[in-house]
């Protein structure tokens, strides 16, 4: 399939869109079992890995090797790649279709698996619905966990810290910044100020956007200049058109307030607007799905280049999987860490301090490049090899 760099762009920036809003329109005329999340003690902790701004848990199906799941509140089910599903054996108990929201819906396939890993914690006998979601995000994610996995316990996101955690804890509707949300949902949306215009909006861990609204939304809106066209999404059935513009105006949510944002506004789209990771990776955000509330806090950890006790955060991503396919780099954010050093889309990754990448899992791929050792990459670009340094 030939992609245009601009459609390529929005793919890169929005890629959550495939994964999480394809699964809101899943349909079966069955209820779906997500699987029971098991740990020991009142807490567990499941570390980030280093790729992009979605939070992104390395899993182990049982075969050994690491997987990429984006845990992702917006989507409602868990998905797997069907390659590595298909490779696994594993039975197939039902079909059904997915497909984003206006959009049209394609066929899919449902899967049992008995057990997977993440960190020290264990996923029994759960359901994922199946589709090409390693080639859709160019062989950055193998899968997704949704809210259903974690709908009996507290499940809190703290990307600066570079961590998960999923508690037996509870949050209460007195405390500051915690919300309510609409409990007849599966998943969460709030309403939000914008400009003074309440729009409801989903909170999505998955999308890597900041704040995306239908297109039919600019009309209303004060902009500081129209909105401008940025290129096209690809989503589950197929693509979406994207403009952008800056908001005249402040958008506020649980007591946090954003000055002028720039808003992306597609279309066609559902009528919800949605909250994406570049607003809420810098928040601390926990789920009380028993109870059905949404706490916001800001974060108090400052992501730095280097420090002791802080993740260093990259900012690009990879294509390809630590110990298996060749690893290349998918994307760079502007501005960061990886930009500055030196990365570029299409790098090929020979090794890290001298180790060759394939010789890496992706645990200890995220703890060295997250820590404050210094790295040493080898890459090939264009046929040339070059050494990149971080600090």
């Amino acid at each position: 399939m030939n992609i245009g760099k601009r459609e390529m762009s929005a793919l890169l920036v929005l890629a959550t869109l495939i994964a999480s809003a394809g699964q809101r329109a899943t349909s079966a005329e069955r209820e779906a079992n997500h699987g029971e999340f098991n740990y020991t003690g009142d807490v567990v902790v499941l570390p980030l890995t280093e790729q992009n701004m979605q939070p992104r848990v390395a899993v182990d199906i049982g075969d050994g090797e690491q997987y990429e799941f984006i845990v992702d509140t917006g989507a409602s089910v868990n998905v797997i790649d069907s390659r590595v599903a298909e490779e696994q054996g594993y039975e197939v108990i039902a079909e059904t279709e997915i497909g984003a929201p206006g959009g049209p819906q394609i066929p899919a396939t449902i899967v049992k698996v008995p057990i997977a890993h993440v960190g020290d914690a264990t996923i029994i006998d759960a359901e994922f619905v199946t589709m090409d979601i390693s080639g859709f995000s160019r062989g950055m994610t193998q899968g997704v966990l949704g809210l259903g996995l974690f709908r009996d316990h507290l499940l809190t996101f703290d990307q600066s810290a570079g961590e998960i955690r999923v508690s037996r804890e509870s949050l209460s509707a007195d405390d500051q910044g915690v919300l309510p949300y609409d409990e007849f949902s599966e998943l969460i949306q709030i309403d939000v100020d914008i400009a003074g215009i309440r729009v409801a909006s989903h909170i999505d861990t998955g999308a890597m956007g900041s704040f995306m609204l239908p297109d039919d939304k600019a009309d209303s809106l004060p902009l500081q200049a129209p909105p401008e066209s940025g290129g096209k999404a690809r989503l589950v059935g197929g693509s979406r058109e994207i403009k952008h513009a800056k908001l005249d105006g402040t958008i506020q949510f649980a007591g946090l307030s954003y000055e002028d944002p720039k808003i992306a506004f597609m279309k066609p789209a559902p009528e919800y607007g949605n909250i994406g990771s570049r607003v809420l990776g810098e928040l601390v955000v926990s789920v009380d799905q028993k109870n059905h509330l949404i706490g916001f806090q800001k974060s108090t950890n400052k992501v730095a280049a280097t420090s002791g006790n802080k993740p260093r955060r990259l900012g690009v991503g990879f294509q390809g999987m630590p110990g298996g396919s060749i690893l290349t780099i998918a994307s760079v954010e502007p501005g960061s860490l990886g930009e500055q050093a030196g990365f570029a889309e299409g790098d090929i990754l020979l090794s890290l301090n001298d180790k060759p990448t394939e010789q890496y899992d992706m645990p200890e791929l995220g703890h060295l490049i997250g820590g404050a050792t210094p790295l040493s990459f080898s890459i090939e670009r264009d046929g040339v090899l070059k050494t990149i340094e971080v600090p």
